[in-house]
């Protein structure tokens, strides 16, 4: 998948939606589209982060403490809290069928912030919101 193509599967992503067209530009240089069978985990619960992931197509499951609490599809995302937090994982997230993901690396992120601290600061309302819904989970 060519780059302009991360750009627009980023597009339609809530974390990214109020991003301009630079921002999702540098957003997906630091993006690279991955492909995992079902069952594959692609975080642990409490481990460091060190991604992010974009789901372009596929099902992934969510579990904390062994119990389920989500399933994440098509255009759904994963890992953000921790990767821009730099905090352990909260979950659990499993292929819950096969996925093609757009995998962002933490460090190359970490780059971006740096040239555009802007990305962050749109990107914080929608954390802030998933912060409060995992705080109603607990």
């Amino acid at each position: 998948m060519a780059k302009h193509a991360y750009h627009d599967n980023l597009t339609g992503i809530p974390l990214f939606s109020g991003l301009d067209d630079d921002e999702l530009d540098l957003v997906a240089q630091a993006a690279t589209e991955l492909s995992f069978p079902a069952g594959r985990v692609l975080m642990r619960e409490g481990d460091v982060a060190h991604e992010m992931f974009v789901v372009v197509s596929g099902t992934l499951e969510v579990t904390r403490k062994g119990q389920h609490v989500a399933n994440i599809e098509s255009g759904g995302f994963a890992g953000e809290i921790a990767l821009l937090t730099h905090h352990h994982r909260t979950s659990t997230v499993t292929c819950a069928t096969e996925c093609t993901v757009l995998h962002i690396d933490g460090r190359v992120f970490s780059t971006v912030i740096e040239e555009a601290p802007g990305i962050a600061a749109k990107m914080i309302p929608v954390m802030a919101s998933r912060m409060a819904e995992n705080a109603d989970l607990h």
